[in-house]
């Protein structure tokens, strides 16, 4: 269990330092307008949480 909560921590740094960027570069490239710019930041956030979330999806 610690191992795969190591793991899945690290992957959720990872992800949280590689999808404001990569956000940011799609924003830019799309010309996408601000608010929805903060919104798939927001997106990004959740999806960086995903891997330890899935640790809980069968906890009572």
């Amino acid at each position: 269990m610690a191992i795969s909560l190591l793991i899945r921590l690290g992957a959720t740094v990872v992800l949280f330092m590689a999808l404001p960027s990569l956000v940011e570069r799609w924003a830019t490239y799309f010309q996408i307008s601000p608010v929805f710019e903060g919104i798939l930041a927001i997106v990004a956030c959740f999806g960086a949480c995903l891997p330890v979330l899935t640790i809980f999806q069968n906890s009572d």
